[in-house]
């Protein structure tokens, strides 16, 4: 059945969703207001093709997590922030000492609950991705430009071991 023949199903807007990281890391620490689009997390399994004498047949093999985007409008400190946390990933901005740039001293990387909700019209939660052993791989901030009158956008790159799904 169709959703427009049922007055009781509410289909689900891409406008109502929140996202929240319980780590403190990143802008806004717990709920991130200021997102203006995220993507769900998604799959892709790879195949393994055998032949079988004049067949062939396809196997599924293993599941990769792709990383998802977010973009945020950049407002009050958020690139301080992101860049503060640039050395809670365990990167250290070069110093007298040491003049190689960037340097790795520890992994704690980890954005630990790092949630998607999506919302109902209520305001409630109908869907929630936790996504585990999250990180920001890339970090990209919008051009300036003279000719346009946009908010600054910041576009995350989030990496992660896999996705929890629940829905309510």
């Amino acid at each position: 059945m169709s959703f427009w023949t049922e007055n009781v199903v509410e289909p689900k807007r891409t406008y109502r969703f929140r996202v929240k990281n319980n780590s403190g890391i990143g802008v806004g620490n717990n709920n991130w207001w200021n997102v203006k689009k995220v993507d769900k997390p998604s799959y892709t399994i790879s195949t393994n093709q055998y032949q079988l004498i004049n067949h062939k047949i396809n196997i599924p093999g293993i599941a990769t997590w792709n990383p998802i985007t977010i973009d945020l409008a950049d407002v009050g400190n958020s690139i301080s922030s992101l860049m503060s946390d640039l050395g809670l990933f365990g990167y250290n901005p070069k110093d007298s000492i040491n003049d190689g740039g960037l340097t790795k001293l520890r992994g704690t990387n980890i954005l630990q609950g790092f949630i998607i909700e999506q919302l109902n019209g209520s305001g409630d939660v109908i869907e929630k991705w936790e996504l585990e052993g999250a990180f920001i791989s890339d970090l990209k901030i919008s051009s300036l430009d003279y000719s346009q009158d946009e908010i600054v956008t910041i576009t995350l790159t989030i990496t992660y071991d896999y996705a929890t799904f629940m829905e309510k």
